[in-house]
């Protein structure tokens, strides 16, 4: 009984460790071209993708949630959206990947049981107590012209099933990228 009491209050720290981290992520890595200034671009546009998004509904909507988040902060940095010719083209990544989420186990919690020989050891060892899934985002600037590209940001969050904060950390993580940019 005591045992079920303490895997209970385990899996529940571990669910509030995973929804705690459903925060907007973090920036894992940014790189520019030697001369890029965003404030050099007046207009971009999305590049034009052929994907079947539509057999995805729930990701085809917080697509268009990043899109929009990503036009809106460049418009607030004075590059509009233009899809007639714009200066710079604007790429979207998404990876996502389902990750096992896991304990450790505890002398307290897990204590060794005696099966009648003594030679017999207890060391720590990783338990798995759920799965989620974990997105990685690449957003790239590409110059229309030379067709190359002059910005991408990489960042990293763990992707939540519930919309409103799914939007919010899109926006939030947009954000972040956005900050990169020198």
């Amino acid at each position: 009984m005591m045992r079920n009491k303490i895997y209970a209050f385990s899996a529940l720290l571990s669910l509030l460790a995973v929804v705690s981290a459903c925060t907007a992520g973090k920036v894992i890595d940014t790189n520019q071209a030697e001369n890029f200034k965003l404030e050099n671009y007046k207009s971009f546009d999305f590049y034009k993708t052929d994907l079947e998004i539509d057999k995805m509904p729930t990701y085809a909507q917080r697509v268009d949630w990043i899109k929009e988040a990503i036009k809106e902060n460049l418009e607030s940095r004075g590059v509009q959206k233009d899809t007639e010719n714009p200066e710079m083209l604007v790429n979207i990544g998404v990876f996502i990947e389902e990750k096992v989420q896991t304990r450790e186990t505890d002398l307290r919690s897990d204590p060794p049981m005696y099966m009648g020989q003594r030679n017999y050891h207890w060391e720590v060892q990783e338990i798995p107590v759920g799965t989620y899934n974990e997105g990685t985002f690449t957003l790239d600037f590409v110059d229309k012209v030379s067709q190359e590209m002059v910005w991408q940001g990489v960042g990293k969050s763990i992707i939540t099933k519930k919309d409103d904060a799914a939007k919010k950390n899109i926006e939030q993580a947009t954000q972040k990228l956005f900050a990169e940019i020198e």
